[in-house]
């Protein structure tokens, strides 16, 4: 099991790790945890106040991993109705891994709001579960026309056209593969997105749901 502490410069458990660890594993004064920042290192920490409100800890033999990943991996997702199918998809790319995942709003997106708390809580549960140390980042950008496109440096558009590559090959520096809400971008946002120099990869033959989609193009990612 892998508790998580967002800062190593501190040494209190965040109460629901401490709650957790405390009450429900029953660890007392002396037991030894593993600990993960989200940012890729790990620790052995031993517990001196075994509080599930203010569990103190020491810690000791930090480690840090590197990345199973060479360049960084980002997908743009436009977000479906349905939270229950986010959060699925949430978890399983943070399971499989990558850098971060921002939500957009499109002309054809589902939602004009997002609590990003519920999948940021899915993502830290999927982290821990699969005995990672890094933790993808969760953004919700809501307006399109301030999409922050200067911030990558490759980009690649889920494309449905037929003559859209079959081969997706990261390149150096930050990468975004863009997944279309259900429906796909509009003409209009397409022209954009082609404007940026993305490059089109055609995922399947068929049509994917957006979480399918984004799950195979971030399998793609890794195995290029």
């Amino acid at each position: 099991m892998i508790f998580y502490l967002p800062d190593f410069q501190t040494d209190i458990l965040p109460e629901v790790e401490a709650l957790h660890c405390i009450k429900v594993l029953r660890k007392g004064r002396g037991d030894q945890i593993k600990i993960a920042d989200g940012k890729g290192n790990f620790a052995t920490a031993t517990i001196l106040d075994p509080n599930i409100k203010k569990c103190q800890i020491v810690l000791k033999d930090i480690q840090h991993v590197e990345k199973p990943w060479e360049n960084e991996i980002w997908l743009a997702v436009a977000p479906t109705k349905q939270m229950e199918r986010m959060e699925w998809m949430v978890e399983k790319c943070t399971e499989i891994g990558l850098d971060g995942i921002l939500f957009m709003h499109t002309a054809r997106t589902e939602r004009d709001t997002l609590k990003l708390d519920r999948l940021e809580k899915t993502a830290l549960s999927a982290m821990k579960q699969s005995g990672q140390a890094w933790l993808p980042k969760l953004i919700w950008q809501p307006n399109w026309k301030a999409f922050p496109w200067a911030e990558f440096d490759h980009l690649w558009l889920a494309d449905l056209s037929v003559g859209a590559s079959s081969k997706l090959v990261l390149k150096g520096g930050r990468n975004l593969i863009l997944i279309g809400p259900e429906g796909d971008f509009t003409p209009q946002e397409l022209s954009q997105i082609k404007a940026k120099n993305a490059e089109g990869i055609r995922l399947r033959p068929q049509v994917l749901r957006t979480e399918t989609a984004a799950i195979f193009a971030l399998s793609m990612a890794h195995l290029s």
